[in-house]
């Protein structure tokens, strides 16, 4: 069954208008030097200059020293776009991070929008029905996920996730496009995924291999009706982008895998890296378990009324800190997100018609999954990878014309109305208590509007 898709843009004038509120602190904080956001204004005069260097003040503590060289080993993709803003606005050096996030937090919710329309296109559900759910789906993405975690702390650290999220949600909406359209309509679909996956590849590295799986899948999809065209829409930005990330790599550090750890200043994370390694597949369970566990943050009298903080987990041979920064559980921040992502996944295990399309993706999405939980450190803002793998399962499910649609949305519905409040909380009380990379003036407008003492007092 086909019918109309939904309409969102009243919702995203909405969400746009109040996460720009949201970044910029009521509007008023702009341009604000984040913590190292100006490592890529920096990187990107290197660049500029013919090298690969970066100022040793810009990247400080995160610097990797190589042959007596600075250098950083975050995605080049922020300082590429440093390059236009500050020949447009060279006042706006190293304060361009709020612009540059909120940019990032708008292309991923339209992107988003667009997957849950062309899901929700072949849903058993009246167009009424399906407008609420995608809706709901719309404000669970905004409100109920890392979402206002990156846009509320835009460091240098943030700002590359939320691109790289931002490329690969837009990179999916091309994928599943593709499958739908013929003639000139393919070949713009494929040229748009191969940009998305490139612009993923070179602001995150583990938001971009993914896509370096599935173009193969598509290649095989291809008709013979200009498949010349279609297979050079598809490859060449990608391509192009996996061959300069490699000769990034190679030029900072000397290998292709774009970091090494021997060079990097902080002796603590060095010297694990070195010892256990960055990635082990025997940290899965135990960041599967942190990262989904039943663990809520405290409840607390003042506002925000929860209180969100580091807590400890000390496995000193897996992980690099004894304590893990995921405030908040998966299963409480974004329970609406779990729960669909469960029911697609038994759709599409259950489904007789599922293709090499479907499952390529899935697997190659879930080698995502699967590297995050590998890692030796454990971060909120590291769930990030976690949601491309997740919102694909959603957009399995509400495309699957399941009879489970038309009971199911009301749960959904409930939980995006759950999640979305227990993450603002906890999200907004770890801004204010916890996060040592929000600016101090950011944090004092916060602590003003929530009615408490200001620590510059």
């Amino acid at each position: 069954m086909s019918g109309a898709s939904p309409r969102f843009l009243p919702l995203l004038l909405v969400l746009s208008v109040l996460l720009w509120f949201y970044t910029t602190t009521g509007g008023r904080q702009v341009f604000v030097k984040e913590v190292l956001g100006g490592a890529y204004d920096s990187q990107a005069e290197h660049f500029l200059r013919g090298n690969v260097d970066v100022d040793a003040e810009a990247i400080e503590h995160e610097a990797m020293i190589v042959n007596d060289h600075v250098r950083m080993y975050f995605g080049p993709f922020p300082a590429f776009l440093r390059v236009p803003l500050n020949f447009v606005y060279p006042a706006g050096y190293g304060e361009w991070s709020r612009i540059s996030g909120f940019s990032a937090g708008i292309m991923a919710l339209v992107a988003f929008a667009g997957l849950v329309s062309t899901a929700l296109r072949s849903s058993a559900l009246s167009s009424r029905a399906r407008s609420w759910l995608g809706n709901a789906c719309l404000i669970g993405f905004a409100l109920g996920s890392p979402f206002l975690l990156l846009l509320g702390n835009l460091s240098i650290y943030d700002e590359a996730i939320i691109w790289g999220l931002a490329w690969s949600v837009a990179a999916l909406y091309f994928t599943f496009r593709s499958r739908q359209t013929e003639g000139s309509a393919l070949t713009r679909s494929l040229l748009g995924l191969s940009l998305c996956a490139a612009g993923a590849l070179l602001s995150r590295i583990t938001f971009g291999i993914p896509f370096l799986l599935i173009a193969p899948v598509l290649v095989l999809r291809i008709p013979k009706e200009n498949r010349v065209t279609n297979l050079l829409a598809l490859l060449l930005p990608l391509g192009a982008a996996f061959a300069f990330y490699v000769w990034l790599s190679y030029a900072r550090f000397g290998n292709f895998t774009g970091v090494n750890y021997d060079y990097y200043v902080n002796p603590v994370h060095s010297e694990f890296a070195h010892e256990y390694g960055v990635f082990s597949l025997r940290r899965i369970p135990y960041s599967f378990a942190d990262y989904f566990s039943l663990y809520f943050p405290a409840p607390e009298r003042q506002a925000p009324f929860l209180y969100a903080d580091r807590h400890f987990y000390d496995y000193p041979a897996l992980f690099s800190n004894p304590d893990s920064e995921v405030y908040i559980s998966l299963l409480w921040s974004s329970s609406w997100l779990v729960f669909a992502a469960v029911t697609g996944l038994v759709c599409l295990f259950r489904s007789k018609a599922a293709s090499l399309f479907e499952w390529g993706i899935a697997v190659a999405l879930f080698m995502q999954v699967l590297c995050i939980l590998s890692y030796f450190l454990l971060a909120q803002r590291y769930s990030t990878d976690l949601y491309p793998f997740l919102i694909f399962c959603l957009v399995i499910f509400l495309g699957s014309g399941a009879a489970a649609m038309l009971w199911s949305r009301y749960i959904i519905v409930g939980l995006v109305v759950l999640s979305a409040v227990i993450n603002s909380l906890a999200t907004v009380s770890w801004l204010v208590n916890a996060d040592i990379n929000v600016p101090a003036q950011t944090r004092a407008v916060w602590e003003k509007l929530l009615g408490r003492p200001s620590h510059e007092e």
